[in-house]
């Protein structure tokens, strides 16, 4: 049965044909994609596509049509998975937010302290070698690492085993000791997990009886050992505070705005709520660039009243126009983000500097002229 192209045409797609054998030399043609245009052009005569390059072919093996997607968007819920280890995992991973974990600080302490005694006996001794070379005069086995390699024998004292030996030894063991050090500092750079985050983990995991039995649960109990994983942007008291009334003010609006239709159809429980933290983010944006505007246009705002009554030139309340809103303005700063110390100093810098210019400009307009 030949395919209904006048209907495909009405809907505005595109005609793809597979490829098939020619009718005479029984070899394979391209394939052709025919749309409504070339159709209309041909007046009801079959209409023949010549042979189109590789990248062409290509680009219509990946065509699809224009009424959607070829599948659907799978996204696993939360009640799929049996109570236990499988549960748990998915909701830990499930938000950035869930993700605490051990760093087992304690653990790479001792192991930390094993390796540096390790590597100091062997330190103390190379250089109970070198001491004894240079006592017994074989100072030429210390300046030529060659001689050092061949030499016959070696001292009863060093038990068999040669300088170069040793520093192969010495240089594996260092370089594990560097590594455990290098992930221990990256372990210990983690941020510690929040009351909030904290809590919603500890509750999902006691709520039905338990996800675990006591002691695989036992990690959750080790907060002051726990980190999160939650990555990128700054996390400050403001998003903690937007989460927090997030999850007390549980009203269709707000789900509205901060929950995506992704997010709910990870699970079916009531009491679960997957708030975007790219929404949450903006949100948090948005409050601080609005009292960075309010910061800045009140005090601009006196300013140009006092220069307009004439007393800005003898007001000692001019000082505290300045002075106060910076304060206030680097206090938003160092409380709603994670700026750092020298940031902090800059843009405070930066914010008194835009009040003294245009306190200038308005003292040299307020002043009559000569």
């Amino acid at each position: 049965m030949a395919p209904d192209v006048g209907g495909q045409l009405e809907k505005g797609e595109g005609v793809y044909t597979a490829a098939v054998n020619d009718p005479v030399t029984q070899t394979p043609t391209d394939s052709t994609f025919t749309d409504s245009k070339t159709i209309a052009s041909s007046k009801g005569h079959a209409s023949i596509i010549s042979r189109h390059s590789s990248a062409s072919i290509s680009w219509l093996w990946t065509w699809k049509p224009r009424h959607g997607r070829m599948g659907k968007i799978k996204i696993r819920k939360l009640e799929e998975f049996p109570i236990g280890f499988p549960k748990l995992s998915y909701f830990l991973d499930s938000d950035d937010a869930f993700m605490l974990y051990r760093r087992f600080g304690t653990v790479f302490s001792r192991l930390l302290l094993n390796k540096q005694d390790e590597i100091s006996r062997l330190e103390a001794t190379l250089y109970g070698m070198d001491k004894m070379d240079e006592a017994q005069q074989n100072g030429q086995f210390l300046m030529s690492r060659a001689l050092d390699a061949d030499r016959d024998g070696v001292p009863r004292a060093w038990r068999g085993e040669t300088r170069p030996q040793l520093m192969e030894r010495l240089e594996k063991k260092a370089l594990e000791y560097a590594e455990l050090l290098l992930k221990a500092r990256e372990l210990k750079a983690l941020n510690p997990p929040s009351n909030r985050d904290h809590e919603s983990v500890l509750n999902f995991m006691e709520n039905d009886g338990g996800q675990l039995f006591e002691e695989e649960s036992a990690f959750i109990y080790e907060k002051a050992d726990l980190v999160s994983l939650r990555p990128g942007r700054d996390y400050a008291w403001l998003d903690s505070c937007i989460e927090s009334i997030l999850k007390k003010c549980r009203c269709r609006l707000l789900k509205f705005f901060f929950v995506t239709m992704e997010s709910r159809e990870k699970t079916r429980d009531k009491d679960i709520h997957y708030y975007d933290r790219g929404r949450i983010s903006k949100c948090t944006t948005m409050i601080i660039t609005m009292m960075v505007l309010i910061l800045l246009m009140v005090p601009i705002w006196i300013l140009y009243r006092l220069a307009n009554k004439g007393t800005i030139a003898n007001n000692p309340q001019v000082v505290g126009i300045i002075i106060v809103p910076t304060l206030i303005f680097a206090a938003v700063l160092s409380t709603f983000t994670k700026a750092q110390r020298h940031e902090l100093l800059a843009a405070s810098a930066g914010y008194c500097a835009v009040l003294v210019v245009f306190l200038g400009n308005v003292n040299q307009a307020a002043q009559p002229p000569r």
